[in-house]
Order: C-alpha cells, then sequence, then structure tokens
C-alpha cells in the first residue's frame, strides 16, 4: 500500500479554503436575509430569494469540505483529544442545527407569503406578509452565525482546553 506523506499545514489549508468559500456562499444569503426585512415588494422579496436560494448549493459543498478538512487537520494535528476541538465541533452542529429548525422554516413561510395563486391573488394578505417580514429571523441568525464564528476561530487560534 502506498502512503501518501501530507504536511499539516497543507490540511490547514484546505481547511481555510472551504471555510473562505463557505463565508462567500453564505455570504449572499445573509445579505439577502439582512435587506428582506425592509422590502415589501412580493416580486423583488421572490426574486431575492431566488437568489439566495442560487447559493445554496455552494453552500453546502463548502460545508462539507470544510468540516472534512477540518476534521483531517485536527487528527493530522493531534488535536483529536483537545477540548478546544470537540467545543468548536459542538458549536458548529448548533449553529447548523438551530438556522434548519429555525431560519430554513422562516424562509419557507417567506416563500409562500409572496406567491400569487393564478387568478392573480396572493396567497397572503398584505398584512400577514406585514407581519412575517417584521419578524427579526434574519438578523438574529446573522448574529448567531457571526458569533459562531468568531468562537470557532478563536477556538482555533488559541487552543484552550488542550487536552480532556
Amino acid at each position: 500500500m502506498l502512503a501518501i506523506s501530507v504536511p499539516y499545514n497543507w490540511w490547514k489549508f484546505l481547511h481555510v479554503a472551504g471555510v473562505l468559500a463557505f463565508v462567500l456562499f453564505h455570504g449572499v444569503s445573509i445579505v439577502v436575509a439582512l435587506r428582506l426585512r425592509k422590502e415589501r415588494d412580493r416580486g423583488r422579496i421572490a426574486a431575492m430569494l431566488q437568489f439566495s436560494g442560487s447559493s445554496v448549493l455552494g453552500m453546502y459543498v463548502s460545508l462539507g469540505w470544510l468540516v472534512v478538512f477540518g476534521v483531517v487537520a485536527g487528527i493530522a494535528g493531534g488535536s483529536w483529544d483537545d477540548g478546544w476541538f470537540w467545543l468548536a465541533i459542538v458549536i458548529l452542529v448548533l449553529v447548523v442545527g438551530e438556522m434548519s429548525a429555525v431560519a430554513r422554516p422562516y424562509y419557507q413561510r417567506v416563500k409562500e407569503a409572496v406567491e400569487v395563486r393564478p387568478s392573480g391573488v396572493p396567497r397572503k394578505s398584505d398584512e400577514e406578509l406585514e407581519e412575517i417580514m417584521r419578524a427579526r429571523v434574519g438578523a438574529v441568525n446573522a448574529w448567531i452565525g457571526f458569533a459562531a464564528l468568531v468562537a470557532i476561530a478563536w477556538l482555533m487560534i488559541f487552543k484552550p482546553f488542550a487536552t480532556f
């Protein structure tokens, strides 16, 4: 069997490249989420949601990339038994869970609220749309994601809880 020795810095580089790609792709959704709260034109809201949705595949691919190479870098770097490594994974899992449980259903409600029936009548009244659009889900999730990213970066740089 041929064993290939890859220096640890390459694993770190591949992990960080995945993080940068994730921020790039997910940044589209974050900007849309923050802008949506002020928008009331159904056509523009639908277009913004479609634009945001166009970045989702890249976001998920880069998320998978950063997880795979983060774990590989953690193993190669001897961090598998370190508390900071596992805390970073826990934070990531919690944030992905929160986004899936809160953000995804909210944006599905927004999408449904701006749909227009074949008769030309909106599925939701202007008042219902207004109530949905006033929600602070986008801003709250942006702050949660930002705080998680900062916390994980801090853990990776300062490596507290070096060993269980």
